[in-house]
């Protein structure tokens, strides 16, 4: 029988659990957007906005160093991510209750001390947008085929070529930090692989 904290970091779920996933972030998203609206706040408008893009964008170097060094590097991390790679199609992710408490321990707490309330909740919203937009292009690359959406579509191809080698393009929803660090596929390569009817994502 396994150990609760077994439990807890069980990477295959089912398929509700796996969603609930999305749901979680979703409903979490809506009610601090709630919050700054419909409570004061100490800072301007502007400051809001500034704070909310800064933990987007915060979020796609995290996406990076994570898929990167984390997930690929260290143990028991890389193991777990090797699941992915060998079943792509499996509902694999991390446990909603780690990665909240994750976010809520190293990114909204530090803040929240350092700096504000606000500018802990404006940073933690926009890093949680950025985050539910990672999880729901990631499950599209693997779940939605052939969407007939050109971005999604350029996404799984170069998620593709990750999965073919694991040394390069390591973004997810942007290759902002492959192409500064030097890991992004050339997109001569990127661009003939688009045009080949012999990728299949799947079975990578």
């Amino acid at each position: 029988m396994q150990s609760p904290l077994q439990k807890l970091l069980i990477i295959k779920h089912s398929k509700v659990a796996y969603m609930a996933d999305f749901a979680v972030y979703a409903l979490l998203i809506g009610l601090m957007t709630s919050s700054l609206i419909l409570f004061p706040v100490r800072m301007s408008a502007l400051s809001i906005v500034f704070y909310i893009i800064l933990g987007g964008f915060s979020w796609t170097l995290m996406e990076y160093v994570l898929h990167r060094w984390v997930l690929h590097q260290w143990p028991p991390f890389c193991e777990w991510h090797h699941e992915h790679h060998r079943q792509p199609k499996a509902l694999i992710c991390t446990a909603t209750l780690v990665s909240l408490s994750a976010i809520g321990l190293t990114v909204y707490l530090p803040l929240y001390w350092a700096a504000s309330a606000e500018v802990a909740t404006c940073f933690t919203l926009g890093l949680l947008i950025g985050y539910l937009a990672y999880a729901v292009t990631h499950h599209a690359i693997h779940h939605w085929p052939n969407s007939g959406l050109a971005w999604l579509n350029k996404r799984q191809v170069i998620h593709c070529l990750h999965h073919v080698s694991s040394n390069h393009s390591f973004g997810v929803t942007s290759n902002v930090w492959d192409v500064v660090l030097g890991t992004h596929f050339n997109s001569p390569v990127v661009k003939s692989l688009e045009n080949s009817a012999h990728i299949d994502l799947q079975r990578e």
